[in-house]
């Protein structure tokens, strides 16, 4: 068995505990791009690894990213994924996620959002935030910083991508 693989896990499975710290606090304005806006306040903080718990937001327009097949070989390609652009005005109704550092020393934000249109009523869209999601009137944002734990994004060699990683890692042992 290899050795990252835990006894009783699937290869690719990992899991650590950790425990929060600060938390970062985000009020955007109007005609902030979200994804770079938090990647530079989240550097200003120094803060590298940690759980987007909320956002809500309005918004003039958002773009996502979402996958629409799963590659024969990986990684996946952007032939895999489809990116959409949607026409505001919209609300932010939920934003989750996670922030780890790269092995280059950049941070990597990995962050969903689902967000609804004003008319027709109650239609709701959601994916993979990207660039070019401009904020309406404001944007807040909470970022719980993690601690305890050494959270990062490492290449997976199944995947061919950045996966999470962590230290120190849960096992079914003693």
């Amino acid at each position: 068995m290899s050795p990252d693989v835990e006894p009783g896990r699937r290869p690719g499975t990992r899991a650590g505990l950790g425990s929060f710290g600060r938390v970062l606090v985000v009020r955007l304005g109007p005609g902030e791009d979200v994804l770079p806006a938090m990647e530079r306040l989240l550097l200003d903080a120094k803060l590298t690894s940690g759980a987007i718990v909320s956002g809500v937001a309005s918004l003039q327009h958002a773009s996502v990213r979402n996958i629409v097949r799963f590659p024969e070989e990986w990684p996946i390609q952007t032939g895999d994924r489809t990116r959409t652009t949607v026409a505001g005005p919209l609300e932010i109704l939920a934003m989750q996620g996670n922030v780890a550092p790269t092995p280059d020393g950049g941070i990597f934000i990995h962050c969903h959002v689902e967000f609804s249109v004003g008319a027709p009523a109650a239609v709701t869209y959601g994916g993979h935030l990207i660039e070019d999601t401009i904020v309406g009137t404001t944007c807040e944002i909470y970022v719980a910083e993690l601690r305890g734990l050494d959270v990062r994004r490492i290449h997976d060699p199944e995947t061919k991508t950045l996966e999470l990683d962590m230290d120190p890692r849960l096992s079914n042992g003693p």
